[in-house]
C-alpha cells in the first residue's frame, strides 16, 4: 500500500485479511479488518474494542482489548457459519480523551465504510468496555439494528431515544470493578419502560471477560442471530 493509499483510505488485502486505513487524527491511522469475502453475508457485526479514559498512545495490533474481541469475532463467525460477517476496528489511539472522542471519530468512519460495503445489510455493534460505550454513543446511527455492550463503559445515562425501534443487548460481569454493572441495569430498565427492546444479563464474572469467556460469546451470538438473521 502506498502513502497516497494510505491518505485515501483505500482498501488493502494482506493473504486472506482484507483492510482499510482510515483518516489520521493524533499521529494515527484507525484500522478496519472486513469479513474475507468467501461468501456474501446477510448481516455485518461491527466491532469496537476497550481502551482507556486519556492516552494517545498508538493502538498496536497485540493490545489485550483488540485481541478480546477478535476472539468475539471468531465465535460469531463460527457459531453463525459465515452469515454475519464480522468488521473489526482497531482505534487509531488508545483513549477516548474527553471532547476529542478519538474512538467515536474511528467508529464514525468505520460504519460509513460498513454501509458503504455493504448497503442495505443490517449491522450490530458490539462493543467491550469503552467500545460499548461508542456503540452506545452511536446507537441511533443508521443502518444500526443492534447494540451489543459488553461490560460497557456507561459514564451517565443516556438518552433512550436512540435505542427505540433497535435491539439492545447489556452483559456486565457482577464483579466487575472497572465499569458499573448497575449502570447497564438502569439503562435497560428505562430502555425497556419506554417500550424498547432492551435486555441485560449479569454474569460471574470480572471486566475481562475471562472466566465465562464462552458465556460472554454464546450470549452475543444468539442476540446477533435472533435480532440480524431472525428479526422479530
Amino acid at each position: 500500500m502506498t502513502r497516497a493509499d494510505v491518505l485515501l483510505g483505500r482498501r488493502a488485502v494482506t493473504g486472506s485479511q482484507r483492510f482499510e486505513v482510515g483518516p489520521s487524527h493524533d499521529g494515527a491511522h484507525p484500522f478496519l479488518t472486513l469479513p474475507d469475502g468467501r461468501r456474501t453475508p446477510d448481516a455485518i457485526a461491527l466491532l469496537l474494542h476497550g481502551g482507556a479514559e486519556h492516552g494517545l498512545e498508538r493502538t498496536t495490533k497485540r493490545t489485550p482489548p483488540l485481541l478480546r474481541m477478535l476472539a468475539v469475532g471468531r465465535r460469531i463467525e463460527a457459531d453463525l457459519g459465515g452469515r454475519v460477517g464480522v468488521a473489526t476496528l482497531r482505534d487509531a489511539v488508545r483513549g477516548y480523551n474527553g471532547e476529542q472522542r478519538s474512538p467515536v471519530v474511528d467508529a464514525r468512519w468505520a460504519l460509513r465504510r460498513v454501509r458503504d460495503l455493504y448497503p442495505g445489510l443490517p449491522v450490530a455493534l458490539v462493543g467491550h468496555s469503552m467500545g460499548g460505550r461508542v456503540a452506545l454513543e452511536l446507537a441511533g446511527s443508521e443502518g444500526v439494528v443492534a447494540v451489543v455492550g459488553m461490560a460497557p463503559w456507561i459514564p451517565q445515562q443516556y438518552d433512550v431515544q436512540p435505542f427505540l425501534g433497535r435491539h439492545t443487548l447489556l452483559l456486565h460481569g457482577r464483579k466487575d470493578v472497572v465499569t458499573d454493572p448497575r449502570e447497564s441495569a438502569t439503562l435497560v430498565r428505562r430502555i425497556t419502560e419506554a417500550g424498547g427492546d432492551a435486555r441485560g444479563i449479569q454474569l460471574a464474572d470480572w471486566h475481562a471477560m475471562l472466566l465465562q469467556a464462552r458465556a460472554w460469546h454464546r450470549h452475543t451470538t444468539r442476540f446477533l442471530a435472533q435480532t440480524l438473521l431472525d428479526p422479530r
